[in-house]
């Protein structure tokens, strides 16, 4: 596996793992949202982290013609 395989990869596993986080911050009270949101070291909620993460893996694929079955 080469590198930057590698690093579509681990970058699919962590859109998944955003995914998990935008679930489980759904299911937050309003003010637990808030706690969340003001101590994000960026300021981004997690549906912003999983909509980057997905936006970059596809840019990425398509960069290097990789067709997905399964697009994002």
């Amino acid at each position: 596996m080469t590198e930057l395989q590698d690093f579509l990869y681990e970058l699919n596993r962590y859109m998944n793992q955003t995914s998990v986080l935008q679930d489980s911050y759904k299911r937050l009270s309003e003010n637990e949202k808030q706690l969340v949101l003001a101590q994000s070291p960026n300021g981004s909620s997690p549906d912003a982290l999983y909509n980057q993460s997905i936006s970059w893996l596809n840019s990425l694929q398509e960069e290097m013609g990789i067709k997905d079955e399964e697009p994002y």
